[in-house]
């Protein structure tokens, strides 16, 4: 038997064994072997480029809060692998996850022996995921599209509902080069007969394209649009929203910021609501509860608040427009000090020129990543601009610059220097 350290390895080095990506037979192939653990539970599936983890959280929060047993699958995570993974939102344990990866790991083993080809490293934890949730008896489970979604592992599922956050141009070479491909991709996740809803974060033009497919598939779509969004309140410490039309909620606080995160929320909440018409027992009190205690750091989280620290993943344009629109109306009038790195393959030009909008000097790093951008490559962004930087060799150097000053502190550019950060923040000042 593995050990913890050894089967996490084995997990993440799965391409040395010869996996790769075959559709979704692999998959299949590989739960089989485990017996379909996948077949006892039941979900609720979201795809999308931005915002798809945000509104599992929501909706995890909101089940959670009326009192069902959760399972929650997101990725990639933000400080340790076992948060991919959580029960009640409790990321799985280490004698857990030894458990399950070791059988899933011999399934896997079972399958080359066979002349089959050896399952890649999502397909693997995702199988790791529902093995452990089917054990752990969970009555739901929210699960989130690792990559665009026809083919990715987790859409041998039929779930309750789903639901397509925002499309834009990310991971072209893998999704395709227009947002109406990328779009067909995150579709793939619609089944016949399962209600779907869409973002009011989708161009028109995208979600009549999505409502389109949904029709021919068969599909009823509930679409976050018709839904209306009163600002109460809106200040570094939440949000405070009325909601009317399709749906009523004369007052709901959520934690997390910014108005991209009502779009999160409205389809998280149409989402609450379809599982409600299903006989899931969600009452108002639950919802309101479980928004209000809603919480994903990493994104748009103020980590500290004098002096301010906020840290954002902004891994790609879209996200650095949402944060510098948020930027604008936290800090309106206002420069912040940017710490920032990103991974090779992302349109960096595209992210700088987002946040260079509230940047008055910009602190360069790299992610702690094989991929990532070389400092260099990304500072001439900056410099092009005009925004005075400094290239650090590694993020505690960075860090360390960083905190040596009292005005605001804005971390962004990916998921990756966003985790790493919390994780040295942790340490540097608590």
């Amino acid at each position: 038997m593995l050990s913890y350290e050894e089967a996490v390895s084995y997990l993440e080095h799965a391409s040395l064994f010869g996996g790769k990506k075959h559709g979704l037979e692999n998959m299949k192939q590989l739960l089989a072997h485990l017996g379909n653990p996948e077949a006892h539970l039941r979900f609720v599936h979201v795809a999308g480029t931005n915002g798809k983890g945000s509104v599992c959280a929501y909706v995890e929060s909101m089940l959670r809060a009326a009192g069902y047993r959760t399972g929650l699958y997101t990725s990639p995570y933000l400080e340790c692998f076992a948060e991919r993974i959580r029960v009640d939102f409790i990321p799985i344990c280490r004698q857990d996850l030894t458990r399950v990866a070791n059988q899933v790991i011999a399934a896997g083993r079972a399958m080359a022996a066979e002349g089959l080809s050896h399952p890649t490293f999502f397909e693997l934890v995702t199988a790791c995921a529902f093995l452990h949730f089917a054990q752990a008896k969970v009555d739901i489970v929210v699960a989130e599209v690792g990559l665009g979604g026809r083919l990715d592992a987790t859409n041998v599922i039929t779930p309750l509902c789903c639901a397509v956050t925002s499309i834009d141009l990310d991971h072209t070479k893998v999704l395709g080069n227009t947002k109406e491909e990328i779009a067909f991709e995150k579709a793939g996740i619609m089944k016949s007969g399962v209600p779907c809803v869409l973002s009011p974060a989708l161009d028109d033009g995208i979600a009549a394209y999505l409502a389109a497919l949904a029709a021919r598939r068969g599909v009823p779509v509930r679409d976050a649009s018709r839904c209306v969004m009163d600002e109460l309140a809106n200040g570094l410490d939440g949000q405070v929203l009325s909601l009317h039309g399709e749906l009523n909620h004369p007052r709901l606080s959520t934690r997390l910021l910014g108005a991209h995160q009502r779009n999160n929320l409205l389809t998280a909440l149409l989402v609450a609501d379809e599982l409600r018409r299903q006989g899931l027992a969600l009452c108002d009190d639950a919802v309101q509860c479980g928004v209000a205690a809603t919480c994903w750091p990493g994104r748009m989280e103020v980590y500290r608040r004098a002096p301010l620290i906020l840290i954002d993943g902004a891994h790609n344009p879209q996200g650095a427009a949402s944060l510098a629109q948020a930027m604008a109306h936290y800090l309106p009038g206002q420069k912040a000090r940017l710490l920032t790195g990103v991974l090779s393959g992302k349109d960096y030009q595209g992210i700088a020129a987002q946040l260079a909008s509230f940047a008055g000097e910009v602190y360069i790093t790299k992610p702690e990543s094989d991929r990532a951008l070389p400092g260099e490559i990304l500072q001439q962004a900056y410099l092009q601009r005009h925004i005075r930087c400094t290239l650090f060799a590694t993020l505690d150097d960075a860090l360390h610059r960083a905190l040596r000053d009292e005005e605001p502190l804005v971390i962004a550019g990916s998921l990756y220097l966003a985790g790493q950060a919390r994780t040295r923040l942790a340490k540097l000042i608590g």
